[in-house]
């Protein structure tokens, strides 16, 4: 008998102590009921104090840490006690600005969220773990006015100049709403988490959300050219290129994208695929005057290759054997971006000097390579034939580097060659010309 009574002593305590937990959950929510009904006269956060006290307890103990009640009532209560610190917060900013909106947006930048991610975490537990739905739609008022909350965070960190909190607040609400709305997807939450994080230069940060987003089928053309920047940004050239094929297989008519992939061969010295992508740009855009500058400079790196030397300097490489097709080609597209006539100045002076290089450059290789190859004795002979055919060259060069000056009038380089070929063709007056502004120039 004696052993029985200890051993229902006993389970009488146990018992006891479980329910003594259980009562934790109870206190909470009397805590907080009390506390919501002093919010529409005079809010008592003692109420709520004594509630967030009972809940912590609760959701020490094994007994109820895993309860469904436990989680919705912490999730209410820490939201709560944000909303409370928010208040506080919204005061202080009276005191600073008059204007509805700007106090609300200094509130929501100056405002601790550490108990708003406590909420968080409590709701994202019910939704995932709790597999009665009756307790999730205890939360749905709730869930609904943290997106809110969560918006007004993002922007007020936004106008903050907070980019990284920023970010993180618009992926929480992102986060929040598909849970909310079962599954459907606030693109423009995930979009401006995007761009916040750009702001704040954190790269990493964009690449994994700009991920996410072609992992969520919400991806649009403007997802990949984020995620190639951030790629390039964060030193990830070899990734980056594999992120502009696919954004141009997905999107083939984005022009962004195709400029981008074109740059990033341009970078690359991949000249034939430079011009596969430049066809196609110019056949959208036949008009673009800096389109038909670069397919120029293309053609023209093609025609004239270069290596670098020992001694670092740009040194000829033989002449490919489709030179005079490439050559046509350089001509052709520097001519029609003068012709375009292009707002920005700059470009018509580069289509002009480069065009004029284009033909001096050729003259001086046509008399290099000739007189090179010509044996001593034919040398006097060949001379006036190889001549006449560089002087061609150098009067064609001539009027671009004329032209070139109309739109800098100083330009060492361009007088310099300009002096050159005056020299060439027997203009010594114009030379003398040239060499007096470039003297008055030191």
């Amino acid at each position: 008998m004696f052993k029985r009574a200890i051993a229902f002593s006993l389970l009488i305590l146990v018992s006891s102590i479980g329910v003594a937990q259980k009562s934790k959950i109870n206190a909470a929510w009397r805590g907080l009921t009390d506390y919501q009904s002093t919010l529409k006269e005079k809010p008592d956060p003692s109420y709520l104090f004594k509630a967030k006290e009972a809940i912590d307890m609760a959701a020490a103990n094994e007994e109820t840490k895993d309860n469904p009640k436990t989680h919705i009532y912490k999730t209410q209560i820490y939201y709560e006690l944000f909303k409370n610190s928010l208040k506080s917060e919204e005061e202080k900013a009276a005191a600073t600005s008059g204007d509805k909106k700007q106090k609300m947006e200094i509130a929501y930048s100056n405002v601790s969220t550490k108990e708003f991610g406590e909420a968080i975490k409590s709701f994202e537990y019910v939704k995932t773990n709790v597999k009665d739905k009756s307790a999730f739609q205890e939360l749905l008022t709730t869930g609904l006015s943290m997106i809110d909350d969560l918006n007004n965070l993002a922007v007020g960190a936004y106008k903050g100049k907070k980019y990284d909190d920023a970010s993180d607040y618009f992926e929480s609400s992102f986060n929040l709403s598909s849970m909310v709305n079962q599954g459907r997807k606030d693109t423009v939450s995930l979009f401006n988490a995007s761009l916040s994080a750009q702001k704040a230069k954190n790269y990493p940060k964009v690449v994994k959300i700009n991920q996410r987003m072609i992992d969520e089928k919400m991806a649009n053309a403007g997802t990949y050219q984020y995620l190639y920047n951030a790629k390039v940004n964060s030193q990830d050239t070899l990734t980056a290129l594999t992120t502009l094929q696919e954004g141009r297989k997905l999107f083939p008519n984005d022009v962004t994208l195709l400029n981008l992939e074109t740059e990033y061969y341009i970078k690359s010295g991949k000249q034939e695929e430079t011009l596969k992508n430049l066809v196609v740009a110019l056949e959208k855009d036949p008009n673009n005057a800096v389109l038909h500058l670069i397919t120029a400079n293309t053609y023209d790196g093609m025609a004239n290759p270069k290596t670098k030397g020992a001694d670092g300097k740009d040194k000829d490489l033989d002449k490919p054997a489709n030179f005079a097709e490439l050559f046509a080609k350089a001509e052709e597209h520097y001519k029609k971006t003068v012709e375009l006539k292009p707002t920005n100045t700059e470009y018509s002076f580069n289509a002009l000097y480069n065009l004029g290089a284009l033909y001096y450059n050729y003259g001086t290789y046509i008399y290099n390579k000739e007189m090179g190859d010509a044996t001593i004795a034919k040398m006097a002979s060949k001379q006036k034939d190889v001549m006449a055919k560089c002087t061609e060259n150098y009067k064609k060069a001539i009027p671009n580097f004329e032209q070139a000056l109309e739109f800098k009038a100083d330009d060492s380089s361009t007088l310099q060659s300009l002096r050159r070929l005056y020299l060439l063709t027997g203009n010594e007056a114009k030379a003398a010309e040239m060499t007096a502004k470039l003297n008055k120039g030191k």
